[in-house]
């Protein structure tokens, strides 16, 4: 979900509004000093998104409502927010007529969860009871108030379910739950999932298998294909408007015959490689009967040992069990051996049947070809052309054909690669779930966690934090420890840094993890008496690229530090004239006042 439009409205002819606030792309900086009203309007954007603010007694007052203009997914909403002691939301959706009303944040968060691809299941409470999570919950990973949100990675206005911290990071990146009131019921459901991902699986490879048949083994890309397509009709069309057509005629004739030629030795070596292939199956195949009559004598001999009443005096004496049972294993391990070397085998024929087929094509086109090179005769030259053409369109068939079998290939690969992450996704959960509240077995996890501590050295770099250790180890729960500390010993500048390392590094991380349910990051003020201007600036810098190589959107307030706005940023001042300095909010002329 992006940031397209704030505006305040104001409460009757006198009261406060804002302009028309439109969000850049990447970075939208509020610069302005102390009391132009900086922080309502950073409020106002959390606010209408759900989450619980207090405003101040004038705010209340002089103002009604705020609406907030999102984009996700190419649909466009706006969300109308009510300033009052209860909640009212309305939401407006593009080609609809009525809007959507909601009284309570509950029911609330359950649509916009659903609108940004978001399928939160049953949490549990720290009483153990069932609950679903807020957007109160969810939305302090990505909005920093100015007032709690600098002393922790993650503070929400309040925490009633069991490890919320950790249980909000699952659910944006697409973890099954620490916590799930109801893994039973889920896991038999993503266990159902999983096999019809195990099926769609085998049929795209066996699809890909037969459409890597259809391509003659060729490992050529789409653009070389297109590349050829190109030359080879602009040589037809050269030939064709040439005034010495017969002489190129011969050279389109001969330059195809090596092309054919090379070709046919590429096959051919293909062959030579797949018979080598059977030749070696069938050597292993025949050392694995080796082995098998090898084990069969050896059971044999154990046989007439047990049946020596000296060795073995009472029946079932045992003394040849774990010899027994070996002899079981080994000849079902290699037995199962065989059956693999034979059905390879048998695919590697059928290749070599197929190859054999298409290098036969292949000499019969040479032959043709060299058969209608220019002779000295009658007719002579205008078979020689006719034949040239024939060949230049016959290839250019031939490779819109195969243009259009590897463009499929490709996009299946594609849809291959996708169902290889679904159910890698999908064990990750089973695994979650399986393993309860002390499971890690999900390696996306551990991926996670890994990749978050990286990240987290890189922007202390970035903000020049001293005194910080970078020997970090991040936990199951995704806490974080600096050495032997923990974020809580924090305090001054070493505290508001490492603070916004640990946002940002989440934030880089969420994003370029392809996740787009929440794609803005907000800083509300921070005390920039306790970070230097020169290391907020590189901080603001590294998030600009970040802006600029993903879709992604920074929001930030700020008293002294003014970032120097680029391509793709917005700079929003206060432009309403006050009693001591100019303001964010104000009377707007010609306020139309609902009847």
């Amino acid at each position: 979900m992006k940031l397209i439009e704030l505006k305040i409205h104001p409460s009757g002819k006198d009261g406060w509004g804002s302009k028309d606030l439109v969000f850049a792309n990447d970075i939208t900086q509020l610069y302005g000093p102390n009391g132009a009203g900086k922080t309502p309007v950073i409020h106002s954007i959390a606010f209408a998104l759900g989450y619980p603010v207090r405003y101040r007694d004038d705010i209340m007052a002089k103002c009604s409502s705020v609406s907030l203009t999102v984009e996700h997914e190419e649909e466009f909403f706006t969300l109308e927010r009510y300033i009052s002691d209860r909640f009212h939301i309305e939401v407006s959706e593009r080609g609809s007529n009525e809007p959507r009303v909601f009284y309570n944040e509950q029911e609330f968060s359950q649509y916009l969860f659903s609108r940004l691809g978001l399928s939160p299941l049953a949490l549990t409470t720290n009483k153990s009871e069932p609950t679903y999570p807020y957007i109160s919950t969810f939305l302090p990973l990505f909005y920093i108030d100015q007032d709690a949100g600098y002393t922790s990675a993650y503070k929400p206005p309040g925490s009633f379910i069991k490890d919320q911290y950790a249980e909000m990071i699952r659910l944006g990146i697409g973890i099954a739950p620490k916590h799930s009131f109801e893994a039973k019921r889920f896991l038999i459901e993503k266990k159902r999932k999983l096999d019809l991902v195990h099926i769609q699986i085998v049929n795209t490879e066996e699809f890909i298998r037969k459409l890597e048949e259809q391509s003659d083994g060729d490992n050529v890309s789409v653009a070389e294909l297109e590349d050829d397509l190109g030359k080879l009709r602009y040589e037809l069309e050269e030939l064709r408007n040439s005034f010495d057509a017969t002489n190129d005629a011969d050279y389109v004739l001969q330059r195809l015959i090596r092309e054919k030629q090379n070709k046919r030795h590429n096959l051919f070596s293909s062959i030579k490689d797949l018979e080598s292939r059977i030749s070696g199956f069938n050597k292993i195949k025949g050392e694995i009967e080796i082995e098998i009559n090898t084990l069969s004598l050896n059971e044999e001999s154990r046989r007439l040992f047990s049946s020596f009443k000296d060795i073995c005096a009472t029946p079932g004496c045992g003394l040849f069990t774990s010899s027994s049972d070996s002899y079981g294993k080994n000849l079902l391990y290699l037995r199962d051996q065989i059956k693999d070397l034979d059905r390879n085998t048998s695919f590697q024929k059928i290749r070599v049947d197929e190859y054999s087929s298409t290098l036969r094509k292949l000499d019969e086109e040479i032959a043709s070809l060299e058969s209608n090179l220019t002779r000295e005769g009658e007719n002579s030259h205008t078979t020689s052309l006719i034949a040239a053409i024939s060949a230049l369109t016959r290839s250019i068939i031939d490779r819109q054909g195969k243009k259009e079998v590897m463009e499929r290939i490709e996009s299946e690969r594609h849809d291959y690669v996708q169902l290889l992450n679904k159910r890698r996704a999908l064990q990750g959960d089973i695994s979650s779930f399986e393993g309860g509240a002390s499971s890690s077995n999900d390696i996306r996890i551990l991926e996670f966690r890994n990749s978050y501590r990286k990240k987290i050295i890189e922007w202390l770099d970035v903000l020049s934090t001293m005194n910080v250790s970078r020997d970090i180890t991040v936990d199951s729960d995704f806490n974080v420890l600096f050495g032997t500390e923990r974020l809580s010993q924090f305090s001054g500048s070493t505290l508001l840094r490492t603070v916004l390392a640990l946002r940002a590094a989440f934030f880089e991380l969420f994003i370029s993890m392809g996740c787009t349910s929440i794609e803005f990051l907000i800083f509300d003020t921070p005390r920039q008496h306790d970070i230097e201007t020169k290391d907020f600036a590189a901080f603001i810098a590294r998030l600009k690229n970040i802006c600029k190589d993903n879709r992604a959107q920074i929001v930030f307030s700020t008293t002294e530090y003014q970032y120097n706005a680029a391509e793709g940023d917005i700079e929003w001042q206060p432009e309403f004239l006050g009693f001591e300095q100019p303001m964010y909010l104000g009377v707007i002329d010609n306020n139309q006042v609902p009847s």
